[in-house]
């Protein structure tokens, strides 16, 4: 059996004939055993082999065995179980060991079958420990996973619509408003369906990835919404209505002037975007809407533009 399938056994003893004992105790068992001799021997074994069960020796020669499991505690990444082996037979000997986190205490002279025992118990229990975090690692993983699908576009990888009725509020109540505002921009892509009628849906989803990956350069420190279709909404934090528009405009222009290059041929496309700043006393849901009617009298106007709500009385 290879040492990297085995569990790994640190006997940490200046008894040479301690560690025999240990050694011919274990021979039949799966793990691999390695020896110190000394408090740094420990440590630097502890660092190179992080292994899954310690039996530390109280009295070593250069170092407290009590303070060393500390040290041992302080280096380990694999969360070792450790024993203590001592021959004190005082009560608080062995409640000192326990209180400061020993998983057993063992006393010398030991009976091979009663170390084999709790060695044994000790190291099924490790795996069991292991095993319970890995599912947990899992499932944190796949939680997150979930996490990330459920409030993301899957084309283009942007916030979705269930990023704006969930978290939006609580990102937006961050921001510090002063005479700042946080600003509404609803754009849409003009002449989509030429696109996909004139170069195939493929050529459309590039697009849209295309266009996905200009808006997140530009709104770094924002966010950036599939609103669906060829629709997108851009959430400024914190900004001026002039740096508001410099931003619509800057992602009008870089798209304008992007090339899209597909086998059909290149095509570029054009943005109308209608802003508003939002207030509020009206909410997010009417805020969306007012963006929603400057673009299209963006539409109206001659498209490839970026134009304000303005409240008819």
């Amino acid at each position: 059996m290879e040492k990297e399938s085995r569990q790994i056994v640190l006997v940490v003893d200046d008894s040479l004939l301690i560690c025999k004992q240990i050694e011919i105790a274990l021979k039949e068992e799966p793990v691999f055993l390695c020896e110190a001799h000394s408090g740094q021997e420990a440590l630097e074994m502890a660092v190179q082999y992080q292994p899954d069960l310690i039996l530390l020796d109280v009295v070593l020669p250069d170092a407290d065995g009590y303070e060393l499991f500390e040290q041992l505690k302080d280096t380990d990444n694999n969360d070792a179980a450790i024993i203590f082996l001592t021959s004190k037979d005082k009560d608080e000997d062995v409640v000192k060991g326990f209180a400061m986190g020993a998983c057993d205490y063992i006393k010398k002279p030991f009976v091979q079958g009663e170390l084999l025992s709790r060695v044994r118990a000790h190291l099924q229990l490790k795996r069991q420990k292991d095993e319970l975090n890995r599912q947990n690692m899992e499932l944190r993983s796949s939680m997150e996973k979930l996490n990330y699908m459920a409030f993301r576009d899957g084309l283009t990888g942007l916030y979705n619509r269930r990023y704006v009725v969930g978290d939006l509020m609580e990102d937006m109540r961050c921001c510090q408003m002063g005479e700042r505002h946080n600003v509404m921009i609803l754009a849409d892509i003009d002449d989509f369906k030429v696109i996909n009628d004139t170069y195939g849906h493929d050529a459309g989803d590039m697009a849209l990835v295309c266009i996905a990956n200009i808006l997140e350069g530009i709104c770094g420190r924002h966010r950036v919404v599939r609103w669906g279709g060829e629709e997108f909404l851009v959430v400024l934090f914190e900004v001026t209505e002039e740096e508001a528009y410099e931003i619509s405009e800057q992602i009008r222009t870089e798209v304008e002037k992007f090339k899209i290059y597909h086998e059909e041929g290149e095509f570029s496309c054009t943005l109308t975007l209608g802003l508003h700043a939002y207030h509020e006393n009206e909410g997010i849901e009417e805020s969306i809407n007012c963006a929603d009617r400057a673009l299209y009298e963006g539409k109206r106007s001659g498209k490839n533009c970026s134009i304000w709500y303005e409240r008819k009385e």
